[in-house]
């Protein structure tokens, strides 16, 4: 009883602070005071602030930085399954994006590199077109094969001797899953996109219990974020110091959103297909997608858009400002536009391409993809903090679902649309 007490002031007064217009930065707060008295159940906080509201992005930091496993991983989110095992450590509740931002102080933990470049899609060093130019790589990646081939490089070379990556189901090969690859031949196998949600940082757990170590991270923004919170949480105990010694190299992949297993269900109805003959979907201003007989078919990707995982509303990044190298394809046909961030990206990279294994391109080669990555970015970020933004219930009862919904500009327009209204007398805000 006392500890659903301490539960209910923690979740008071975060919530005080955030609608009180406290910064970001400060809400953290909320829960480090707590750690001073021996601290709380803050999965229980978590669960309801987080998870019961449907803002859990599933990003799994709570998951595995957890040090007595409290938690499962079911759906795409965390199931407090063995909360008596809870030991307060109140790190489940650090390491959440959602409940608090990433910290300003991020910049001095992830070593960007010089110079420190900031032109609306994170801070960044230098930037390239990027194709893999070995054939094994390039004939399945998704672009360029940029990310596939630093892993096999970092591989061969002893840099590292996991990734953390995502990989398919054997009988269902659109819908992602989690993978600690050790081998040449697990990375290939996996390489290549999948835009239903891969919960890729599921298998930290097994690089921790099995010691494999250094290992690099491929991940969306969402799990980037996560991870950098595990890394660099102010509660500094085992489990985050072993990400902090034994992640050498965390990868981001850009990322708008993610689609629901129904969107594969979907394509296969409409297609007149089973899902299993699926072989690739892209995504270049339109839905590209590959059957395994050659045939090609393009859907809307406005149309697509009803089938957007709900979950991604409440993540504010796109280009993963967090990740040592961004990447994504940006409009590119057989290149990988490549954002180099840190001092360990630019390692991983120039080694990889001073040992042949990547060419590159300047980025003004493909002019539209440069402001297209910014647009983009901008759409994440100008959108209020999860913390403040509707739950998802609240969505569905006002059928506002799309992620791409409530950006920052469109509801400070609109509240000052109202506003004047209301002042001239014409009408009243709602």
């Amino acid at each position: 009883m006392a500890d659903l007490a301490r539960s209910d002031a923690v979740l008071t007064r975060y919530r005080s602070l955030v609608e009180g217009g406290t910064p970001p930065s400060e809400w953290a707060f909320a829960w480090r005071t707590e750690i001073n008295r021996g601290g709380f159940d803050a999965y229980d906080f978590l669960m309801r602030e987080v998870v019961d509201t449907g803002k859990c992005v599933g990003c799994a930091a709570c998951v595995t930085i957890c040090p007595t496993d409290v938690f499962d991983y079911v759906n795409e989110e965390p199931v407090d399954t063995r909360g008596e095992a809870c030991v307060h450590c109140v790190l489940c509740a650090d390491v959440c994006p959602v409940l608090s931002p990433p910290d300003h102080t991020i910049a001095d933990v992830v070593h960007y590199r010089e110079p420190k470049l900031d032109e609306g899609y994170g801070i960044y060093s230098y930037e390239y077109l990027v194709r893999a130019t070995k054939p094994e790589i390039a004939a399945r990646a998704q672009d360029g094969g940029l990310i596939s081939a630093i892993l096999l490089h970092q591989l061969e070379q002893g840099g590292i001797n996991g990734a953390v990556v995502g990989d398919i189901l054997p009988d269902d090969p659109q819908v992602g899953t989690h993978l600690l690859a050790t081998t040449p031949d697990e990375i290939l196998n996996a390489r290549g996109s999948r835009y239903t949600y891969s919960p890729n940082t599921v298998a930290l757990s097994e690089a921790i219990e099995r010691d494999i170590k250094p290992i690099a991270v491929v991940g969306v923004p969402c799990q980037v974020d996560g991870i950098r919170q595990q890394q660099h949480s102010g509660i500094r105990l085992a489990m985050n110091k072993w990400y902090r010694e034994n992640i050498k190299l965390v990868l981001g992949l850009f990322c708008s959103e993610a689609f629901t297993h129904e969107s594969i269900a979907a394509i296969a109805r409409e297609s007149g297909r089973h899902r299993k003959e699926i072989d690739n979907i892209n995504i270049k201003g339109k839905v590209i997608i590959r059957f395994t007989d050659g045939e090609v078919e393009e859907r809307s990707l406005k149309e697509f858009q009803q089938y957007a995982r709900p979950a991604c509303l409440y993540c504010q990044d796109y280009a993963t400002d967090q990740a040592d190298i961004g990447a994504g394809g940006i409009g590119l046909d057989g290149w990988t536009y490549t954002v180099v961030r840190t001092e360990a990206g630019h390692e991983a990279f120039q080694a990889c391409l001073d040992a042949g294994w990547l060419e590159v391109r300047p980025v003004s080669d493909a002019p539209r993809s440069k402001p297209l990555l910014q647009r983009l970015s901008g759409f994440k970020r100008d959108k209020l903090p999860p913390p403040l933004l509707p739950t998802v219930e609240e969505r569905r009862a006002t059928g506002q679902m799309d992620p791409k919904g409530f950006r920052l500009s469109k509801m400070k327009k609109k509240a000052e649309e109202e506003a004047a209204a209301k002042a001239a007398g014409n009408g009243s805000a709602v």
